[in-house]
């Protein structure tokens, strides 16, 4: 058995307005803890997830932004013969009160999937949800904080390990259709 693959179809350029690529993210994401996220109801057929739902009694938990002040990326990383692809959610906690300061904790200490809706949606909106981290978990990679600059925000990155990837540039959440998707979304995938 050969652990190398072919490519399987073309790479194509769609400029219809509804399908073509467009940048972004909506103002929002949902952040889960690894540990809550129910394994055994969650399917995955190729780089589609289905059945995201975490274990009876948890919820995940919003995190919202303006602007462009939330993003994601994926990064291909070779890896003798184990190539993956990192991930990392970059974002900011905008208070600085000792409630925010709890919340920074947690993030330090966490293992965590994020969920965002993209701006891109695809045909149907069926390519709206993306998942970063699902295989292994993002973990803070940095935080920083400085009180003359981003209104003594702290920025910070929950990002894939060293040696800890992921099998897919991200994931795409799709649960029957994006109405359902988007409800299960903003219901931050409670049980």
């Amino acid at each position: 058995m050969s652990c190398l693959n072919k490519l399987t179809s073309n790479i194509t350029y769609d400029c219809t307005t509804g399908t073509r690529a467009k940048g972004g993210l909506e103002g929002k994401a949902v952040i889960i803890n690894k540990a809550d996220i129910d394994l055994q109801a969650l399917t995955q057929s190729g780089s589609t997830v289905t059945n995201l739902s975490l274990n009876a009694g948890e919820s995940g938990y919003d995190i919202s932004w303006v602007k462009q002040l939330g993003s994601a990326s994926s990064t291909f990383a070779v890896n003798d013969g184990l190539d993956s692809f990192t991930h990392a959610f970059l974002c900011r906690v905008f208070g600085s009160s000792a409630e925010d300061a709890e919340r920074i904790k947690e993030l330090s200490e966490g293992e965590f999937v994020v969920v965002v809706e993209t701006k891109y949606k695809g045909e149907d909106n069926a390519d709206a949800f993306k998942v970063y981290g699902l295989e292994n978990g993002l973990k803070m990679s940095e935080a920083t904080m400085n009180s003359t600059e981003n209104d003594n925000s702290m920025l910070f990155t929950l990002s894939s390990l060293e040696g800890f990837g992921e099998q897919y540039p991200y994931l795409v959440f799709l649960e029957t259709d994006y109405s359902t998707s988007k409800a299960k979304f903003d219901d931050k995938f409670s049980s």
